[in-house]
C-alpha cells in the first residue's frame, strides 16, 4: 500500500479531479431548468455542457507542456484556482450567454486537472505501487458519472441549479489547501510552446466535439456536422504531421511508437466505451420508458458505482503483483457479458435484477479501467509521463464523445425502424390490432365517455404501447452491440504482458 506522502499525494489528486469529472454529467440534469430561467431554446442551452466539453479538449493537449515548463504543482494549482473561479462565475450567471461563457473557462481549467494530477501520481509513487494508487484514484472516475445525476437532481429539486457550482467551491478550496501543503514541486524543461500545434489541435478537436455533441439531434448529413468533421479532421492531420515533424512538439505523437502505449490507447476505447454506452443509454431508458425521475434514475444507477469500488483496489494489487494482464482480460469477459445480459431489460425488469446487472457489469470496469490507464503511462520513459498522461485522458474525452454520438444515433435510427416494422402489424384488421382497442373502449365506455372518445384513445394507448416496445427493442440491440465492442478488446488484452511491471523510476521532486 502506498505510504503516507503517497497518500497525501493521492488524496490531493482526488480531491482536485473529482469535481472536473463530476460536472461533466450533474449538468445533465439542470439543463431544462437553466432552458426555462433564461428562456433559451434547446440547442442553446446545450452549449452549457458542449463549451465546456470543447474546453477541456482544447488544454489537455497543453498539460504535458505546461508540467514541464512550470512544474506540475505550480500547474495544479493555478488549475485548481481557475477552476474555483470558474465555479463560481457560473453559479453567478446572469444569462445563458455569460453562463456558456464562464463554463468555457472551467472547462478550460479542467482540462489541465486531471492529465496533470496523473501525471502528479504517478511521478510521486514508487513503480511497485503505482497500480494501487491508479486504482484508488480512478474511483473519483467513476463516482463522477454515477451520481452526478443523483446530486445533480437533489440540487435542483431542493434547492436552485446554481447550486450545481457552488457545490464546488469547498472541495476545490480543499485540494487547493492540500496540494500547497503536500505536493512537492518537480524539476523544470525550459521550452518555447507550441503555439501553431496549439491552434491546430485546439480546432481540431473542438470542431470534431462540437459536431459529435449534435450530430445525433441535426443528423450527420446536416450541413453544419459536415462541416465541423472536415474542419476537424483536416487541423487534426496537420497538426500531427507538424508535431511529428517538430522539434519540440507540444505533443510527441512518436509516443505511438511505443507498443504497449499504442495497446493501451486501443483498449482505452473499449473501456470507455464500456462505461459511457450505459452511463448514456440507461437513463434515457429509465426516464423516457420507464418514466421515473431523475432522481429516481441516479438512485437506481448507484450500484453501477459500488461494483467498482470492490475490484478498483484489488485490481491494483493485481497490477502491481502479476501486471496488468489478468485483471483486464478477466473485466473486459466481466463487462462484455454483463452488457451482453442487459439486452433482456425491458419495462417489467425487477430494480433489485437491474441493480445485480449494474453491480456486476462496475466490478468488470473496475478491474480493467485503471490497470489500462496504468500500464500506459508506466510503458514510457519517466520524461514522457506527462506525455502520456494529456494523450490518455484527451483521447478519452474523444472516445466518450464518440462512442454516444453514436450509440444516439443508433438508438434513434432504431427507434424509427422498430415502430415501422411494429406499425405494419398493427393494422386496423389485425386480430391484435381489433382486441386491444375493443378492450380498451369497453373500459372507457363504462368510465363514461363516448364511443368515439373511447375509439381515439384507444388508438393513442396503442400508439404509445408500439413506440414503447419499439424503444426498449432498440434499447435491447444497442447493449448487444456495446457488448460486441467490449468482447472485441479481449483480444488485445491478452497480449498484455504478465508479470510484476517495473515501470519507470519516480521523479525526484524538488524541494
Amino acid at each position: 500500500m502506498p505510504q503516507t506522502t503517497e497518500w497525501k499525494i493521492l488524496l490531493a489528486a482526488i480531491a482536485g479531479t473529482f469535481m472536473v469529472i463530476l460536472d461533466q454529467t450533474i449538468m445533465n440534469i439542470a439543463l431544462p431548468h437553466i432552458m426555462a430561467v433564461f428562456n433559451v431554446p434547446t440547442d442553446h442551452a446545450q452549449l452549457v455542457i458542449s463549451a465546456y466539453l470543447m474546453a477541456t479538449a482544447i488544454t489537455t493537449p497543453a498539460a504535458a507542456f505546461l508540467c514541464n515548463r512550470f512544474g506540475t504543482k505550480r500547474v495544479f494549482i493555478f488549475s485548481q484556482a481557475s477552476f474555483l473561479l470558474g465555479s463560481i462565475l457560473c453559479g453567478i450567471s446572469w444569462n445563458a450567454d455569460s453562463l456558456i461563457i464562464f463554463r468555457i473557462l472551467q472547462g478550460l481549467a479542467g482540462g489541465l486537472l486531471t492529465p496533470t494530477a496523473m501525471t502528479l501520481l504517478f511521478l510521486n509513487v514508487p513503480p511497485q505501487q503505482r497500480g494501487t494508487a491508479m486504482a484508488i484514484f480512478g474511483i473519483p472516475m467513476m463516482l463522477g458519472p454515477a451520481i452526478g445525476p443523483t446530486l445533480g437532481g437533489y440540487l435542483v429539486t431542493d434547492w436552485s441549479w446554481r447550486m450545481c457550482f457552488y457545490v464546488n467551491v469547498p472541495v476545490v478550496l480543499v485540494a487547493i489547501l492540500l496540494g500547497f501543503t503536500w505536493i512537492r514541486e518537480t524539476p523544470t524543461m525550459p521550452a518555447g510552446f507550441d503555439f501553431k500545434g496549439f491552434a491546430l489541435a485546439a480546432t481540431g478537436f473542438s470542431s470534431v466535439l462540437y459536431a459529435l455533441s449534435y450530430a445525433p439531434t441535426w443528423g450527420w448529413d446536416d450541413v453544419r456536422i459536415m462541416g465541423l468533421l472536415v474542419l476537424g479532421t483536416l487541423s487534426l492531420i496537420v497538426w500531427i504531421v507538424m508535431e511529428l515533424r517538430s522539434a519540440q512538439p507540444m505533443l510527441d505523437l512518436r509516443i505511438f511508437k511505443n507498443r504497449g502505449f499504442s495497446m493501451a490507447t486501443g483498449l482505452n476505447f473499449v473501456t470507455t466505451i464500456g462505461l459511457y454506452s450505459i452511463t448514456f443509454l440507461l437513463p434515457l431508458f429509465l426516464q423516457n420508458v420507464r418514466g421515473l425521475t431523475a432522481l429516481e434514475t441516479g438512485i437506481l444507477m448507484l450500484p453501477a458505482v459500488f461494483g467498482a469500488i470492490v475490484t478498483m483496489p484489488l485490481a491494483g494489487r493485481l497490477y502491481d503483483r502479476i501486471g496488468p494482464k489478468i485483471p483486464v482480460v478477466a473485466g473486459l469477459i466481466v463487462v462484455g457479458a454483463a452488457t451482453y445480459w442487459m439486452r433482456t431489460v425491458d419495462v417489467t425488469t425487477p430494480d433489485n435484477l437491474l441493480r445485480l446487472m449494474l453491480f456486476v457489469r462496475s466490478m468488470g470496469i473496475g478491474l480493467a479501467m485503471m490497470p489500462v490507464m496504468t500500464y500506459a503511462l508506466a510503458s514510457v520513459e519517466q520524461k514522457m509521463t506527462a506525455q502520456a498522461s494529456s494523450i490518455m485522458n484527451v483521447s478519452r474525452t474523444v472516445f466518450a464523445s464518440l462512442g454516444i454520438a453514436i450509440f444516439a444515433t443508433i438508438l434513434t435510427n432504431l427507434q424509427k425502424t422498430n415502430l415501422a416494422l411494429i406499425s405494419q402489424t398493427l393494422t386496423p384488421s389485425s386480430s391484435e390490432t381489433m382486441h386491444f382497442i375493443s378492450m380498451v373502449q369497453v373500459i372507457l365506455m363504462q368510465a363514461g365517455q363516448t364511443l368515439e372518445a373511447a375509439r381515439q384513445t384507444a388508438v393513442y394507448l396503442l400508439y404509445l404501447l408500439a413506440s414503447a416496445r419499439a424503444a426498449v427493442s432498440a434499447f435491447q440491440t444497442e447493449y448487444i452491440i456495446a457488448a460486441a465492442i467490449i468482447s472485441i478488446g479481449v483480444i488485445p488484452a491478452f497480449f498484455l504482458p504478465f508479470g510484476r511491471q517495473q515501470g519507470t523510476q519516480a521523479a525526484t521532486p524538488m524541494d
